[in-house]
């Protein structure tokens, strides 16, 4: 029996006056965070909420996020992190398919809150509101500082099975509806956990956490990192290289988990050669393919012992299923460009071929796992969940590799698989020839309907500052680098490729209509 909070109130005890958290100006220590926690969670007791409940969080990358997550632990309740771009229609898909029964936002969401009287919404019971003031005519709706001044502190926390459900939290929805992936506590002691020993993330440890809250890369190396280590969180309200790199100098921060994009933004930015970054000991990176000259170029940029990470993983498998610890032979170059590592203690990884048996090295497959951190399920889908968990392995839907040394490599995502006239493409082929490029900052590639060959690729590349590639000129580079049938048949350069809250490229919003 265990309970999600208890690192917390552990941190606290031990050293509860160390900094835990800055967040702009302010700053919160272990035993100021485990005091909030311990208010809050008496609070939404009053609101009958704890085992069983479902509960929504829809708040911004901010302190409150934490609080009411951990108060939320400490009650048993089942956390459904919320993503902080819903549209109304995409909160209420979230309400139905994890069946919330509250939601706790922030004031400036108001706006996307279905209407009491939502067909899909019936669910929903109990709105509460972070500081600010309750609609009158919505009785659904009550204010956080009003619960809480009426409830009495938590004294203890629930004690919970590790087969209890601790999140559902959505799929990023890259190829379709989100669905709900539910994560026992199980799940998460098994993965989450222990990934600051995966890291090498200690008591010492000062995390730069830019990453949407609501998103398993931050709630897993961000939030509960903290937790479990001790450690120190600088919070960023939303990803800005320039204050990223200003707190890095303030703070002296030794630790950066970030997606590609957000590191490319701020290796590129001016700002980061006249600020001191030397004390970055460790960048961990993943959410989307790694192109290989943007690692080399982050080892170029910060300090050549600076530990470099890329991970692999999916909400399905609770977060990391594999890494790989960046090396660079005496040029400077990847020595393993593309490896996604080698699964993290606890994990099972194979490829397996479409009829199948299990494939052989260097042969194209879907990778597929199994382990403790496997997800319980889809909510309330149980037939996409016998799909994901045939035969005993989640299925990841992407493609991959594994070679002789036991090292895995996602090829491409299943369903971005382009098949030109009976040729396999796989767009991050392309795309790496395209980052290879110091001119370009974005590349994308996507398969478009052609008559003849069935698909074709085009790309999509966002340039620079200052550059002045054309698009030809990107299409002779291609012409050089790849077979005839890979180079792409259209080329498009745009300001900024679309990307979802994360960072990830979205090749979707990129198909022509």
């Amino acid at each position: 029996m265990a309970n999600l909070a208890d690192h917390l109130f552990r941190q606290a005890e031990e050293r509860g006056s160390k900094c835990a958290l800055y967040y702009e100006k302010d700053t919160y220590s272990f035993a100021e965070i485990a005091d909030r926690v311990r208010c809050i969670a008496g609070g939404l007791a009053t609101a009958n909420i704890g085992i069983g409940s479902h509960v929504g969080l829809l708040i911004t990358a901010r302190p409150e996020f934490i609080f009411f997550q951990q108060a939320l632990f400490a009650l048993g309740a089942t956390v459904t992190p919320l993503n902080i771009f819903y549209r109304r229609n995409d909160l209420l898909h979230a309400i139905q398919s994890c069946a919330l029964d509250c939601i706790i936002l922030g004031p400036e969401f108001l706006g996307v809150l279905p209407a009491c009287t939502a067909e899909g919404a019936e669910t929903l019971k109990r709105v509460i509101l972070v500081t600010d003031t309750p609609d009158a005519d919505d009785p659904r709706q009550v204010a956080a500082d009003r619960l809480i001044e009426a409830g009495i502190p938590i004294d203890r926390l629930v004690e919970l099975p590790p087969t209890a459900i601790s999140m559902i939290l959505n799929t990023s929805a890259t190829t379709g509806k989100a669905k709900g992936v539910m994560l026992s506590l199980g799940n998460i002691r098994a993965n989450y956990d222990h990934t600051p020993d995966w890291l090498g993330l200690t008591a010492s440890t000062v995390t730069l956490c830019a990453l949407p809250l609501y998103n398993t890369f931050g709630l897993n190396q961000c939030v509960n990192a903290l937790m479990v280590t001790g450690a120190s969180m600088v919070l960023m309200p939303r990803f800005d290289a320039v204050r990223c790199i200003e707190a890095i100098e303030t703070h002296r921060c030794n630790f950066f988990p970030a997606v590609p994009t957000m590191l490319q933004k701020l290796i590129d930015h001016p700002d980061a050669k006249k600020h001191d970054l030397s004390s970055i000991s460790r960048i961990m990176t993943g959410g989307a393919p790694v192109p290989a000259a943007l690692i080399e170029r982050i080892c170029e940029t910060f300090r050549r012992d600076t530990v470099v990470i890329t991970g692999y993983g999916l909400t399905e498998g609770t977060a990391l299923a594999s890494i790989e610890m960046i090396e660079l032979d005496a040029d400077g170059k990847i020595r393993r460009p593309k490896s996604i590592g080698k699964p993290v203690p606890g994990v099972e990884m194979r490829i397996f071929a479409e009829d199948g048996r299990e494939a052989a090295t260097g042969e194209v497959g879907e990778i597929c796992m199994r382990g403790p951190h496997v997800m319980q399920g889809y909510y309330k889908r149980p037939d996409d969940t016998a799909l994901a968990l045939a035969g005993g392995w989640l299925h990841t839907g992407d493609l991959g590799v594994v070679d002789d040394d036991g090292h895995f490599y996602v090829v491409d995502r299943k369903k971005d698989v382009i098949i030109r006239g009976g040729q396999n493409i796989y767009p991050t082929d392309i795309e790496e020839v395209l980052y290879g490029l110091p001119g370009v900052s974005e590349a994308a590639v996507i398969g478009v309907a052609h008559d003849v060959l069935g698909e074709v690729p085009w790309a999509y590349v966002a340039l620079k500052p200052g550059t002045t590639l054309s698009a030809a000129d990107l299409i002779a580079h291609c012409k050089e680098e790849l077979a005839s049938y890979q180079v792409p048949a259209a080329l498009h350069i745009l300001p900024e490729l679309p990307k979802g809250p994360t960072g990830k490229i979205l090749r979707r919003h990129l198909r022509p209509a």
